[in-house]
Formats: structure tokens, sequence, C-alpha cells
């Protein structure tokens, strides 16, 4: 990440295009803004559907509807996640269901997007020639057998396998050659051999939704308690991965079981940020903090009772905090320094959730 962004200059809201050339003589092209990191706008799941706010570091801009403006369409569907690999930017809706990619420098969308085998899509990560995909297959809520990961093969472009595994596979993670599957409707994260599709489970005390990988490739994982899925043992359990036992668990209340970006890190994961939960729905929400040197959350708040949060992110050594306080309106975007001191705010899309750093 480049350290010259500055959020405290962004005074622009609108789409730019930036001119580049590479010494006096050459003739000026104009090219599309390109996009440093990324807000995913989940939008509206009966209504309006996503949209991509960008920040461009070096003209310190941030760019709504970034995909429209680049692709000259919107998107069709409301998406779950979004994450790099290989030098493209995959994103995956869910309503509708589909696996679509961008170049990651010029954001522009060349291949028709993939639905076949790609059932309410929730999360995705890459692995050599192949994207994992977990997918609820249907409605999990009432059969939690239905769920499974796609594996994509990147050659073909065609979902080659399913690996069925019931229980809701949420967040993924790969370490060595295991992939990590957070389950958000059984009690257990599950842990699949790459070289033979083998499953085994670690059992943890309440369903889990995300991880957060350390240096050692170990992992943080969100336990969260859900109406279907009760549990007072909620906050964030810790797993070795070369033992793949759940060596501890660091209880706090109220993690919240919203999308993808409940949990952030900082740059060398010394402190890990923890979107909480009001006591009842529609309650304003908090942001709590794990030292990781102390193995314990702080005593304080990192923010109290802030309407409408949605999600956590960081970037340039800055806390970003995403606020959807309505989908019929804009979210928007606070960012705090690690001290917690307030340092600015800008518009988004409807429902912002999540931060993809694509640098």
């Amino acid at each position: 990440m480049k350290n010259r962004f500055n959020l405290l200059l962004l005074l622009t809201l609108f789409t730019t295009l930036f001119v580049s050339c590479s010494d006096e003589d050459d003739p000026i092209e104009e090219s599309p803004n390109v996009a440093d990191a990324i807000i995913l706008n989940y939008g509206d799941y009966e209504g309006s559907k996503s949209t991509i706010t960008a920040i461009n570091d070096e003209s310190m801009t941030i760019t709504n509807n970034f995909y429209e403006s680049i692709n000259n369409v919107p998107l069709v569907s409301n998406v779950s996640h979004a994450f790099n690999y290989n030098e493209n930017v995959y994103i995956l809706g869910n309503n509708t269901d589909e696996l679509l990619w961008v170049n990651s420098e010029t954001f522009q969308n060349s291949e028709n997007a993939i639905s076949a085998d790609i059932v309410k899509p929730r999360y995705g990560v890459g692995s050599g020639n192949y994207l994992y995909i977990s997918c609820w297959g249907g409605d999990i809520w009432a059969d939690e057998s239905l769920s499974y990961i796609a594996k994509f093969n990147l050659a073909t472009k065609m979902v080659e396998d399913k690996i069925q595994l019931p229980g809701g596979p949420e967040g993924m993670v790969v370490a060595g050659n295991k992939l990590y599957a957070a389950l958000n409707y059984k009690d257990s994260v599950a842990v699949i051999d790459l070289n033979s599709d083998e499953i085994s489970f670690i059992e943890t005390p309440a369903v889990s939704s995300y991880f957060i990988q350390d240096a050692n490739n170990n992992l943080y994982v969100s336990l969260v308690s859900t109406y279907s899925d009760f549990s007072e043992t909620t906050g964030l359990g810790y797993i070795n991965t070369t033992t793949d036992e759940l060596e501890a668990v660091y209880e706090m209340g109220g993690v919240t079981t919203s999308y993808v970006n409940v949990m952030a890190a900082n740059n060398d994961v010394s402190k890990i940020y923890v979107v909480t939960e009001g006591a009842n729905w529609g309650d304003p929400g908090a942001l709590a903090v794990f030292d990781v040197a102390s193995q314990q959350f702080e005593e304080e708040k990192f923010l109290n009772s802030v309407e409408g949060i949605n999600g956590v992110g960081y970037y340039n050594n800055q806390v970003l905090v995403f606020i959807s306080e309505s989908v019929t309106a804009n979210g928007s975007v606070k960012v705090y320094q690690p001290d917690g001191t307030f340092a600015d705010e800008f518009e988004t899309g409807k429902a912002p959730f999540m931060l993809l750093d694509i640098e």
C-alpha cells in the first residue's frame, strides 16, 4: 500500500481520469482511473444491485460507481465477496449467482460471468490452478446438507468439482496445502486437504464466520451466536494450522454476524479490530480491539455506540469503518487513526461492507 495516500486530503467524490506519459516527447494518452483499493457496496437484496467505490492513492480521489464507469455497464448482482488472485479481481454475486472477474490494473471486464454450479456463493480464495468458492447451494437454513465448495478450474473456466460440505461454509483461507472453511451452521471449522479433498473438522464452541491469518499461517476465527445456533461463547478462536487444534478461545460478547469484513488486522497483525452488535437487533454497534501480544481484548472499545456499523477495514495505517444506516440511501466510510482520532469521512454507495486492497 502506498503511504503517500492520505484520506484527509480526499476532497472529490466523482469519477476521474488521469493522464500519463513516459517523457516530455511522448504523446499524452488518457487511461481509465486505476484503483489501489475498492470498497464493495452490497446494495439492497430486494432492489438495487451492488456498486464499487474506488480509492486512488496517486490522484487522491474517491470514485463511486467505479465498475460501471470503467465497463459501461452496472453490476447485475449483489456482491458477497471479492478477492485478488493472479492479477485479477474475482467478484462473487449472490443475487444473481455468478462469478466474474476484472483485470486488477485496469478493472476492465473482458469475459462473461460464470454461473453454472455456483449457487449462493459466499466467499472465494485461490490456490494453484483453482479457485475455491464456498456455496450454500440453496436454502441452507432448511437443509444444511446443500452446501459445498465449488472447485473452479482457471484453465477451463468451469467448475470442475463440487466438494460437498454440509454446515454452510462461509469464510475461507489457505494455509500450507489445506483449505480452512468457517461453518455458519455447524460448531466446527472444516479442514480440506487440497491433494485429496478429504475433510476433517476442528470443533468450536460456536459457529464461525471469518479468519485472520498471522505471519506463521495460524488463524484467528470469529465465533458468533446466530438465531439458528445460539451460543454464549462468542469472540475469537485461535487455530494452530500445524496441529489443526483450537488452542485458545478469547471470549467477547456480541461479535457481529454481518458479512466478510467483521474483522480487520493492522499490518503486522498485532491488533485485530472486531465489529460487535448491540444487545437487540438495530441497536448501535461498537468496534473492539484484540491485542495479540497480551492475548486479550482491550478494556476500552475503539468505538462505542456506532449507528449502522457494517464492517471494518485497515488501509494505509488507518482504520476504516463502514456505515450503512439504511439500504435506501448511500452509506459512508469513517476514517480513524490507530489511536482512535477521527480523521475523515466520505460517501459510498448503498450498504458498504468490505475493503479490498488491490495493489
